[in-house]
């Protein structure tokens, strides 16, 4: 259920952003204890014809538990499994919790996913930049919709700014800390914004259907590979995030 939300146009997962294959060239490193090692394949000769050493670089073994990359300094990592993780836990959570629960929580969570949306935009990185639109305005578009209309709804309950905000302070603590496969996620919710919160979350609940139900999160046209692919090269959760196994490093 976790992997309706980002049906696009990769496919081949069970969980997460789906993709059409692994990361290419990813080769099984010596195990270290510590790092798992991505070796590019040869590219290059010297002077002499002979090949040239491919280039190493090595990433921290994705977390085992938690939202990878959650934390990241780099701005489009960080906002990425902001993102990805947040919208994986909604759909596990309107396939396993009722759903005066699930809409509650996807509405607590409305400000953290508009802000993620937000500052991939604005941190996507140049080498993918033809991407952008097909995964802001396509992809991730329905989903933004859904949170937009969450935070009008508290809007509209009385809260103001600041209590939208820390209500998704408090979803991207509980994801962070439960992890996105919970299958009893909640969060603590202030006792000032609590009533505000249910009403908005009936609301939401009667004028949008679960997200299982609903036909605008089907974007299984459009290709994000390019940003799938970029994610998993790049960012702490190394392709986890959209369903990709990492190889030696607790992928399954």
């Amino acid at each position: 259920m976790a992997g309706v939300v980002f049906v696009s146009a990769c496919s081949g997962s069970e969980a997460g952003v789906p993709v059409s294959d692994p990361v290419a060239d990813v080769v099984a490193p010596a195990d270290d204890g510590e790092l798992f090692t991505e070796r590019q394949g040869i590219t290059a000769v010297d002077d002499d014809g002979q090949p040239v050493e491919p280039v190493t670089e090595s990433l921290p073994p994705v977390a085992e538990t938690g939202v990878p990359g959650i934390g990241s300094e780099d701005a489009f990592c960080r906002s990425w499994s902001t993102y990805a993780g947040s919208v994986s836990a909604i759909f596990l959570t309107w396939g396993l919790q009722p759903a005066p629960d699930a809409a509650r929580l996807e509405v607590a969570a409305s400000s953290a996913v508009s802000g993620a949306v937000d500052s991939m935009s604005d941190a996507y990185p140049p080498e993918i930049e033809p991407n952008r639109d097909v995964l802001i305005l396509e992809v991730a578009g329905p989903v933004l919709r859904r949170s937009q209309r969450a935070v009008e709804l508290l809007q509209d309950a009385g809260l103001s700014a600041s209590q939208i905000d820390e209500l998704g302070e408090r979803w991207v603590a509980a994801i962070t800390e439960q992890g996105i496969e919970s299958e009893t996620l909640s969060i603590d919710v202030p006792p000032a914004s609590a009533e505000a919160l249910e009403s908005a979350a009936l609301a939401f609940a009667s004028e949008l259907p679960p997200t299982f139900e609903d036909p605008t999160l089907d974007t299984t046209g459009f290709d994000i590979s390019p940003t799938v692919d970029y994610a998993a090269a790049n960012c702490p959760d190394q392709g986890t995030l959209a369903g990709n196994d990492v190889i030696d490093s607790g992928g399954s």
